[in-house]
């Protein structure tokens, strides 16, 4: 033991007594907290200067009009980049910008294409269409800028995606945003009307179902006729008697086709009756409330808004037709060609009902525009009264239109078709006049009128069913309806539409708000990254300390005849006392010169002087068991804990041969310790890992004590190969 402090003591009492040595040990000391301070002061705020990252950016944008407003939401985008400052954005043409990022002046480029507002815009017409944003980047300029200018791109678009679904969803809740105090006074009888207005369409729909029925059945007396006549010609005299006579059967067909088109006109005038019938309802409602307005202006209000609720429910009802004729319409285009005449009926019924929709809604603005005047000056305006007037006419002349487009237009078009179903029979008639010599060509032409009639009843059929099934649905949605009643549901429904547009849209934007809590927050990124290069700087100490000091122990008169194990422990001493400097002047540095974040100083210190220990004790075992080769080993470690002790990247995005070296490297329990000191320390989380690390001293020793005995003569040889070649 004594032997041991003398060679500690000597190598001091060596050090003191040469400037030159003394010079040396003062740079061994300092030289890998310089490698640590200037590591960490460059990485102490990346994140804060990417400002300083070029990225080009090109608006090509033409905008768009929509419905007389012209939409440029590329020049917006432009407008929002030019105050942000994380990102050096930089505004030119998309020539440059592009040839820019190939030769490496910007990092990366952001095209605006020409069509961005127009799709943008897309939604609002009938072929939807994504926009998209043109992304150049040069990823051989360097390996972290990508990341960033990939998160600036990012940022644009979910930006552009955002506002987008912001904008959108406020204008379908302005549209949708009906007063919430009319819903409060009336709501329970919206819900009455509403189903009175189903129940009358499906009244309507089970009509048009009994006249569907009674074309089958004469297609179906007309196929027997045919059939009979098939059965009944004994010879041509008696196959023109035949003819003849299901001539007559046909006209009488015919005849019961016209009554049965007479009795739909009749009903579709008992339904244009019962809306006539109710805005009376409305003209006396109007006609009361202006003739009492200057002894009750209260009561005329109130008379009034029942009149536009009352016109709010025959627009209602003409919606509902309008919406089930449509649905009509598309289930008679899977079976009927677009321009048959059928679907054109159709159609010109609907563009009635639509028009006949609007006028009715100017009505009801008139009578709305009168309540707010009574509210504001207890008086109507004489151009409101005769808006109002001239609606009520006008919403009266519209379902008389309607009632006379089918009396004038869809009826004598039935009469046609039956004309044009007399005038074939006719001439089937005359066919079998001119056909008497061939009683098989007869059978033929019975045969295919036969087929044809069989089409007939199909396709009258496949309509009926048509009809069943959207008579189906809307018992079902009354059911449905009938069922909200006045229950919470219409309570909630009118809270809903209580709500702020401009809030919905916010709200459908970003309906999920992060709330984030730090643990352990760290004030910079160089405060991160310090525990990784105080460790690595004190593993570097530990190589530069057996790159300069011997480690063999040289005799003299006061150290004879040593044994290998005091050699050992004897320099070992210095070595150690050496690291212990250099671990106090990083730490030191660290602390009060970088002015890292630290929650610890303490405890960070002795995690340093624990660290540079073991560090020590290991590359210094190396060393003395395998002489240089030692030392390539110290380095090939180091390289293989930089990349795999999770100082820099999380251990789990690092590949599988780094995840199972990751437990067995000092490295991983010296950052983590150091980790805890200046994030915070977590219960004895800062003792485990010392714990840990200190493992690592024993199997040290191990090496430097016992195991190396084997080595000496075989590393002796390789320093003496090595000498010999005169160059090593």
């Amino acid at each position: 033991m004594k032997q041991i402090f003398k060679i500690y003591r000597r190598d001091f009492k060596r050090l003191s007594q040469n400037v030159v040595a003394l010079v040396v040990a003062v740079g061994i000391c300092v030289l890998p907290a310089l490698y640590a301070w200037f590591n960490i002061a460059a990485n102490w705020d990346p994140y804060g200067n990417t400002g300083e990252i070029v990225v080009a950016v090109a608006n090509n944008d033409k905008g768009c009009a929509v419905d007389g407003v012209q939409y440029e939401i590329g020049s917006k985008i432009v407008e929002n980049l030019k105050g942000n400052r994380q990102i050096g954005w930089t505004f030119m043409s998309r020539e440059k910008a592009v040839e820019g990022v190939k030769s490496g002046k910007y990092y990366a480029a952001i095209v605006i294409p020409e069509n961005f507002s127009e799709a943008m815009s897309s939604i609002l017409g009938d072929k939807l269409e994504s926009p998209k944003l043109e992304y150049y980047i040069n990823e051989k300029k360097n390996a972290i800028a990508p990341k960033i200018t990939d998160k600036g791109a990012t940022t644009i678009q979910q930006q552009v995606n955002t506002e987008f679904i912001s904008v959108a969803t406020e204008t379908v809740a302005n549209v949708l945003n009906v007063t919430s105090a009319q819903l409060e006074g009336s709501g329970v009888t919206i819900v009455d009307k509403l189903i009175a207005n189903l129940r009358a369409v499906s009244s309507d729909l089970s009509q048009y179902e009994a006249a569907i029925k009674a074309f089958q059945d004469v297609t179906d007396s007309v196929v027997q006729l045919t059939k009979t006549a098939q059965l009944t010609i004994p010879d041509v005299s008696a196959v023109l008697s035949q003819g003849n006579q299901l001539t007559a059967n046909s006209a009488g067909v015919l005849e019961s086709s016209r009554n049965t088109a007479g009795t739909i006109g009749s009903t579709m005038g008992n339904v244009m009756s019962t809306t006539v019938s109710t805005f009376d309802n409305v003209s006396s409602l109007t006609n009361s409330a202006l003739q009492n307005l200057e002894t009750d202006a209260a009561f005329a209000a109130n008379q009034l808004g029942s009149a536009g609720w009352i016109c709010d429910e025959v627009i209602g009802k003409n919606d509902e037709v309008y919406g089930k004729l449509e649905t009509l319409r598309g289930e008679l285009l899977t079976i009927l060609p677009d321009d048959a005449e059928s679907v054109r009926l159709i159609d010109g019924m609907m563009t009635k009902v639509a028009e006949a929709t609007e006028h009715q809604n100017n009505l009801k603005d008139s009578i709305n525009q009168a309540v707010s005047q009574i509210n504001s000056s207890t008086a109507v305006a004489e151009d409101t009264r005769k808006q109002i007037s001239a609606g009520i006419d006008q919403s009266k002349a519209d379902i008389s239109g309607v009632r006379a487009s089918f009396e004038t237009e869809v009826q004598p078009n039935m009469n046609t078709l039956l004309d044009n179903i007399a005038t074939t029979t006719a001439n089937v008639s005359g066919l079998l006049t001119a056909t008497q010599g061939s009683l098989g060509n007869l059978d033929e032409i019975f045969n295919g009128v036969n087929g044809a009639l069989a089409s007939g009843k199909s396709a009258l059929e496949n309509t009926r069913s048509v009809i069943t099934q959207t008579q189906d649905r809307l018992n079902n949605i009354i059911s449905q309806v009938q069922s909200v009643g006045q229950d919470e549901q219409l309570n909630k429904l009118i809270e809903l539409l209580k709500n702020d547009p401009q809030l919905t849209g916010e709200f459908m934007s970003s309906p999920v708000k992060l709330d984030t809590t730090q643990f352990y927050e760290i004030e910079n990124y160089g405060s991160a990254m310090a525990p990784f290069y105080s460790i690595l700087a004190i593993w570097v100490g530990a190589i530069v300390l057996v790159a300069i000091l011997k480690v063999e122990v040289d005799e003299d008169d006061e150290i004879r005849k040593v044994r290998p194990t005091v050699s050992y422990l004897g320099r070992s001493l210095t070595f150690l006392t050496f690291g212990l400097v250099q671990a106090t002047i990083i730490a030191l540095g660290d602390l009060f010169y970088l002015k890292i974040q630290c929650t610890n100083m303490g405890l960070f210190l002795v995690g340093a002087w624990i660290s540079s220990f073991v560090f020590v004790n290991i590359v210094y075992a190396l060393t003395v068991s395998f002489g240089d080769i030692g030392k390539a080993v110290s380095v090939i470690i180091l390289v293989l804990q930089i990349g795999g002790s999770g100082g820099t990247f999380p251990i789990e995005v690092t590949p599988p041969f780094f995840r199972a070296i990751y437990p067995w490297l000092p490295f991983t329990y010296a950052i983590n310790a150091l980790r805890e000191c200046v994030g915070g320390v977590y219960k004895n989380a800062f003792w485990l890992d010392v714990g840990r690390l200190l493992l690592f001293v024993p199997a040290a020793l191990l090496l430097g004590l016992v195991l190396r005995r084997p080595l000496i003569k075989l590393t002796a040889f390789f320093e003496r190969r090595l000498k010999d070649s005169k160059l090593m």
